[in-house]
């Protein structure tokens, strides 16, 4: 059994890094029979990896093309040689490594679109949890509303993105030409999620962002709703009644998974 374990460790470490320890244990009649023979495994893995990766990313593959596409999977191969057991998971890094590598960060748009991507993955894969509605949420006495605090919904995900990635992912969707980059001064803010076993995605309003990032952050509603007023130079009435609409829309859309109420100071 150790032999066998050997064997095996030397193999993989092979198909990993095409380390060449493995080349004695390979029948044949010579090196470059055996060299062929491995070759023939180390390739197909690597052609799986890179097939999981646009199974992953197909709006990258086609914004970039099939042959750039092949080179940057096989650098995120690399540099990111596969951990898991579970093939979902290999390409959770690729936003990173495209934001960092030299060879792709002058490139900006192609680590947000990753990013993009990724997260209407994660969004779908999210566990299942209820949904509150928002007959359940005005239930609650007017009197507790100041220390209600909100639980997202676990496929909600939040992408910051300075390019037109949204953009270009309808264009690959609607096999349509592909835009250009386009890059915007300040970020927007897209929200991913899943409801009834499909993902949607919309960009955020300014404001709506702050509101939700402060939720997000463990804010009740009467603190949350005091320094969206001053934040946003609204009366108090005035930012109480965006929040109620906002939060209404989040409910609608099933952004939030519960909530509690807690006795505020």
């Amino acid at each position: 059994m150790k032999a066998l374990a050997g064997l095996q460790a030397r193999f993989q470490k092979h198909l990993l890094d095409g380390d060449p320890g493995v080349i004695a244990d390979i029948a044949g009649p010579d090196d470059a029979f055996r060299q062929t023979r491995l070759r023939i495994y180390y390739s197909a893995y690597r052609l799986r990896l890179i097939a999981a990766l646009g199974v992953d990313y197909p709006a990258l593959e086609a914004f970039v093309g099939e042959s750039a596409f092949e080179n940057l999977a096989a650098a995120y191969i690399d540099a990111c040689p596969s951990t898991y057991r579970n093939l979902r998971w290999f390409g959770e890094g690729l936003a990173r490594f495209l934001r960092n590598d030299p060879a792709f960060s002058q490139q900006p748009v192609l680590a947000e679109l990753a990013g993009f991507e990724w997260a209407q993955g994660l969004a779908f894969d999210a566990d299942d949890a209820p949904q509150t509605s928002f007959e359940q949420i005005a239930s609650v006495p007017p009197v507790d509303w100041p220390g209600l605090r909100f639980i997202a919904h676990p496929s909600l995900h939040l992408v910051e993105s300075h390019w037109n990635v949204i953009a270009i992912w309808h264009a690959h969707r609607d096999q349509q030409k592909m835009p250009g980059p386009v890059r915007r001064e300040e970020a927007d803010t897209i929200a991913v999620w899943r409801r009834d076993f499909k993902t949607y995605f919309r960009t955020l309003d300014h404001d709506e962002t702050w509101l939700w990032r402060a939720f997000a952050g463990g804010a009740g509603f009467g603190d949350a709703c005091s320094d969206f007023a001053a934040t946003t130079g609204m009366a108090d009435a005035d930012a109480a009644q965006r929040a109620a609409g906002l939060l209404r829309g989040w409910v609608n859309e099933g952004w939030i998974q519960g909530y509690a109420v807690s006795i505020e100071s």
